[in-house]
């Protein structure tokens, strides 16, 4: 994907946990670079805001009196059903550590070396998990979001920020990017206070890879160091090149930093120094023993919740912890458990093993609901078997095609959450729409055959489009452009394009009974102008796969176009190759000419050959994507003679189209009977006839086949073992 590269208000950092392989230094000084060069306006800010901090005395509150700051939490899964998804009970077990840590109540504070222990820093900072939203819900401050952006990580991947102001905003995500010119594994980063005043409100927060969420790992409880004002403990330079850095505080040695390593005798880089060593088990290092803050810290901590900078100091005020649930005064409170949840109604959520399927195949659900402990789950299929479940993972198969509704209530003490979607589950007829060859050119109502997968519901699609199609006809759109011109940062659709990169859209077509096509082939036109202005910007793609089982597993072929094979499997089309209308100039992209038309084509291996062949268009998005159309799919190859005695009938069905009149059949009859069977697009039978005639010619009229609504109509034709199909339309 190619991100618009505004660096952001970061600070990155690397892991905790012992892992050492691949793992990334600081981004800071690249990000905040990339962030000023394209919005001076908040490098002012930026700089106004350090003039004051660094201006201002730290207020030491020891000695004065016990100070307790509570600070709401909420995290942000974002996830695509994977590993990344990671369970509630994680959080619970990080939350834990980060209590502890910001307590020193940690254990392995015992294993802090003498010179260091009498200056070990307790915060005094407690962090709970918010108990209310924004709009005052019940929450267990944890909420599982489906969306592409979990690939990605990166500052527009903070999508449903809370009040920044109410809650510490923490977001899990399965790839992590700050924006730096960086390579490797990036466990995570931060902003600054002073980097998020102003218009730069909306980057605040924290990002974390969705391993480190443990409670064995040290990562939030660094990003949350910078979350509070503290830098690296050799700010200025990067841990381990052996350059000395400092970062201000004066009870924490000047430094060239550890990088994954942990020398507890490694000298301090300031000869005059006591003691003469680094504080390399300092949670702001980069060493593989840290197990502390100073009390210096602690200081800065404090002061920076103290002070009006990322608005810090509304964070723990009473009013907010009344609003976020943290703090009930109608409630006892219990201190020493700040994981304390209220019990909510549970958010229904799942996914399943396929979105397409046949008739009377397998599809396994798993359920994915969140916000609550559940104690019962209630599943509803439309015709499925089972048609109710009140299983976790309940595995169902269904007896009908087309499209079928699913609804799964989860319930517990608090209540019952309900999610009910619409045409969830697409299940294929048991018999091809299509006999191939044939073009489909989109004019005709077989053109509302396609089914079209959009699976994060948002606003780009695939539709059908008329005017915008070869020769002006009707076409089948994408749609990636949306006009952002006015918006604010207040407006989530402010953002669209630069988390457009990474959503996939899908275009399926009927299928295609390919038994008796020999050299068969698929091709299609299409239509794209990119916002991209160099080729290497070109990112998005297009891949074209083929089923022969309904949609359950699909293999990808290599592409043509005009002839010739463009890319590869893995690449797809893509670059130069998918640019036929040139530079959108971030409009509603439509091509205006047939010259804005290349042909794009695949071949069928010979074994995926079957009665059922479906092929899928698949658009991979960048944030540079404009809309992409396509139109005339064709099937093409040379058709053989049957071997199933279906050709010796020289079957012709009249008339058709038809205008309602009854169906007629004329045939040569061989040894066998034939039946007839109607159905609908649906595949519901509306008529059953069988001719026993043998050995002669046939001339009749089915039965029940006048005053046929207008619609399409498929004629199932089997003589003995052998079945084919004939496409009816009514106008």
């Amino acid at each position: 994907m190619k991100r618009v590269i505004f660096a952001f208000l970061v600070t990155s950092i690397l892991a905790f946990n012992g892992s050492t392989q691949g793992i990334v230094p600081c981004g800071t000084d690249e990000a905040l670079e990339s962030l000023h060069k394209e919005f001076p306006i908040l490098k002012a800010e930026y700089d106004t805001r350090e003039l004051l901090k660094n201006s201002a005395t730290v207020i030491n509150k020891k000695g004065e009196k016990a100070v307790s700051y509570q600070i709401p939490v909420v995290f942000h899964i974002l996830h695509e059903y994977g590993t990344e998804n990671i369970p509630d009970a994680l959080v619970y077990d990080l939350m834990n550590r980060l209590n502890e840590d910001y307590s020193a109540s940690n254990a392995d504070t015992a294993n802090v070396i003498p010179e260091f222990k009498p200056i070990i820093g307790d915060a005094e900072i407690q962090f709970k998990l918010a108990a209310l939203d924004p709009l005052g819900n019940c929450t267990n401050g944890i909420e599982h979001i489906y969306s592409h952006e979990t690939n990605f990580g990166d500052v527009y991947s903070k999508i449903s920020q809370w009040n920044r102001s109410h809650y510490l905003n923490i977001w899990v995500v399965h790839t992590p990017n700050s924006g730096g010119e960086i390579t490797g594994t990036l466990l995570g980063y931060a902003t600054f206070p002073s980097s998020t005043d102003g218009a730069g409100y909306w980057v605040d927060g924290i990002v974390l890879r969705d391993w480190t969420v443990t409670g064995s790992d040290r990562t939030l409880t660094h990003e949350v160091g910078h979350y509070l004002g503290l830098p690296h403990t050799f700010a200025g330079t990067s841990a381990g090149d052996g350059i000395c850095g400092d970062d201000g505080i004066e009870d924490t040695p000047p430094t060239a930093g550890s990088f994954s390593t942990c020398n507890l005798a490694l000298a301090t880089c300031d000869t005059a120094a006591i003691p003469a060593i680094e504080n390399v088990q300092n949670y702001m290092d980069y060493s593989s023993c840290i197990h502390m803050f100073t009390q210096g810290q602690v200081d800065v901590m404090q002061n920076t919740l103290e002070s009006i900078s990322g608005q810090r100091n509304i964070l723990w005020k009473d009013s907010t912890l009344i609003a976020t649930g943290v703090l009930d005064l109608s409630l006892p409170q219990d201190p020493s458990n700040p994981l304390t949840v209220p019990l909510c109604v549970p958010v229904p959520d799942y996914t399943a093993s396929t979105r397409q399927t046949c008739i009377g195949a397998t599809v396994n659900f798993s359920d994915a609901s969140w916000n609550a402990a559940i104690e019962s789950y209630n599943w509803t299929f439309e015709d499925g078997s089972p048609s109710t479940s009140s299983s976790t993972n309940p595995s169902v198969s269904f007896i009908s095609s087309g499209y079928k509704n699913v609804t799964l209530s989860v319930t517990n003490a608090a209540g019952t959450g309900t999610e009910t979607r619409t045409g969830y589950i697409y299940v294929s007829q048991d018999y091809a729409t299509f006999d191939g060859p044939t073009s489909i050119n989109l004019e005709e109502a077989s053109a509302n055959w396609f089914v079209t997968n959009n699976f994060e519901d948002n606003y780009g699609k695939f539709a059908l489009s008329n005017g915008t199609g070869y020769g002006n006809s009707t076409s089948y759109k994408l749609t990636n452009f949306k006009d952002v011109a006015g918006a604010d940062l207040f407006n989530n659709d402010f953002f669209y394009n630069n988390r457009l990169g990474g959503s996939v859209d899908e275009l399926i077509t009927p299928s295609f009974d390919l038994r008796y096509t020999s050299g068969a082939t698929m091709s299609f036109k299409y239509s794209y102008a990119t916002n991209a202005t160099q080729i290497n910007q070109i990112t998005e793609f297009v891949k074209v796969y083929v089923s022969t089982d309904c949609g359950e597993t699909w293999i990808s072929r290599q592409i043509s176009v005009d002839g010739s094979p463009v890319g590869s499997i893995s690449t797809g089309l893509t670059g130069s190759n998918l640019v036929t209308g040139g530079f959108a100039g971030n409009t509603d992209y439509a091509p205006t000419s047939n010259n804005d038309w290349r042909t794009a084509s695949v071949n069928i291996n010979t074994t995926a050959a079957s009665d059922k062949v479906m092929f899928k268009i698949q658009f991979t998005a960048s944030d540079l994507a404009s809309n992409f159309y396509v139109d005339d799919i064709n099937v093409g190859g040379t058709l053989g003679l049957t071997t199933d005695g279906i050709s010796a009938l020289e079957l012709n069905v009249f008339p058709n189209p038809s205008h309602g009149e009854a169906i007629n059949i004329s045939y040569t009859a061989q040894n066998e009977p034939v039946t007839f069977t109607l159905r609908d697009s649906q595949g519901k039978i509306l008529s059953i006839e069988t001719v026993e005639a043998t050995n002669t010619i046939v001339n009749k009229a089915l039965n029940n086949t006048t005053s046929l609504p207008s619609a399409c109509y498929f004629l199932e034709v089997t003589s003995g073992d052998n079945t084919t199909i004939k496409k009816l339309i009514v106008l």
